[in-house]
């Protein structure tokens, strides 16, 4: 009996605890946890960290061209027209010039510069990239060469450097070319009077289109340096000019870089 008395009484003891015991708020709950300093940021927060991006609409230009350098310096060994140095838009917009934009991203995907020869022409004339593929279009074997002229970073210091040549024995052949990252090369027909091809190999470059024109993207806002340069050819020499502009976010800016006469 005694016995009996004492265990219910135990179990009600023990049932008292407990709901004592449930009635207590836990230290969590009564008191968030603080993150102490140097612990990692949720990753919600470093999902929303982006880099504000604006565009750049670039034009070249060369005022009043002079005659000699649009017109034809005369004609190819398959007797067609050698192309002028520059054929200028009515409002002296420069097409083909190479375009270098600091702080504009390289492509994600490598880039390949393609030049086609064709009657004794390269085509186009001017080129970005980091390897070369060349490709005939004549119906006899052809010989280019390959030359190494010198560095993005110094255009006005361009050497003619050691020949290498490119066999191109039936139409529709097409050779690859490895090239040196900044550099500028020139790809020249087997002639006297040579057509030439140049080619930069920088991924993040550009080429004026037909309008003189071209748009960098995604560029970082803030200030950019421009440079653009016209290559020598047609027996005239490399034509260079610089300008800045300050990109905004979200923004399209523009440039008007005018070639040194």
């Amino acid at each position: 009996m005694v016995a009996g008395a004492f265990a219910g009484f135990a179990i009600f003891g023990a049932f008292v605890g407990l709901a004592a015991c449930s009635g207590k708020p836990r230290a969590e709950e009564a008191a968030p946890r603080v993150p102490a300093r140097g612990d990692a940021a949720p990753a919600a927060d470093a999902a929303t960290v982006h880099v504000a991006t604006g565009d750049l609409q670039i034009r070249v230009l060369w005022p009043d061209v002079p005659v000699t350098a649009r017109s034809s310096p005369g004609r190819t060994p398959c007797n067609t027209p050698r192309n002028p140095s520059v054929a200028p838009t009515t409002t002296w917009g420069v097409p083909g010039a190479l375009v270098i934009v600091d702080g504009a991203a390289p492509s994600t995907a490598v880039a390949v510069a393609r030049i086609t020869l064709a009657d004794c022409t390269l085509a186009p004339r001017t080129a970005v990239g980091s390897a070369l593929a060349i490709t005939s279009a004549v119906d006899r074997p052809a010989r280019l060469v390959l030359r190494k002229r010198g560095t993005v970073a110094r255009l006005g210091q361009l050497v003619a450097g050691e020949p290498v040549t490119v066999m191109l024995p039936i139409a529709g052949h097409t050779v690859m070319a490895a090239l040196d990252a900044g550099a500028i090369y020139s790809l020249e027909t087997a002639a006297a009077d040579p057509e030439v091809a140049f080619i930069a190999a920088v991924p993040s470059g550009y080429v004026t289109d037909a309008a003189g024109q071209i748009i960098a993207r995604d560029l970082a806002a803030g200030p950019h340096a421009v440079t653009a340069w016209l290559p020598p050819r047609a027996g005239q020499p490399a034509r260079i000019g610089h300008g800045t502009a300050t990109v905004a976010a979200g923004e399209l800016a523009q440039l008007t870089v005018t070639l040194a006469q």
